[in-house]
């Protein structure tokens, strides 16, 4: 199993502030099951420069060490406009970047980790699990 966590997730786990989300987490580091989206990468990177701090920074750093970063390819492109025009011709459109998070996980097969299911679930075919409710 892959599992790819959005932005939302990494910050819990980044702030500890859930144990169910740690543990899972910590699990999936050690079974080499966790990857991290560039997109997730330059939303974190936005924040720890916009004052997170040097603790905030240096802990990004060891988990941009620890996990491997996907990078978004063609395919992903692709599969980000064909989302993107499923979801408006339906009214049911998501945000930018968990359009482009999305995308990176159905050519992944992964599974998304979030808290924000329900905008997540709105996307055909993507697997999407919130490891905050335990």
């Amino acid at each position: 199993m892959l599992y790819l966590p959005d932005t939302n997730a990494i910050s819990a786990y980044m702030r500890g502030s859930n144990t169910a989300l740690v543990r899972r987490m910590q699990d999936a580091f050690t079974h080499d099951e966790l990857r991290l989206s560039v997109i997730v990468l330059a939303e974190r990177e936005f924040s720890v420069l916009k004052g997170g701090g040097t603790a905030l920074r240096r802990k990004f750093q060891t988990l941009e060490e620890l996990l491997p970063v996907e990078s978004f390819t063609r395919e992903d492109a692709h599969r980000y406009a064909t989302i993107r025009l499923h979801l408006a011709t339906r009214a049911q459109g998501i945000g930018p970047f968990d359009t482009l998070i999305a995308a990176q996980a159905l050519r992944l097969k992964a599974t998304v980790v979030t808290r924000n299911t329900r905008e997540f679930s709105r996307v055909p075919g993507l697997e999407v699990e919130n490891w905050e409710t335990g």
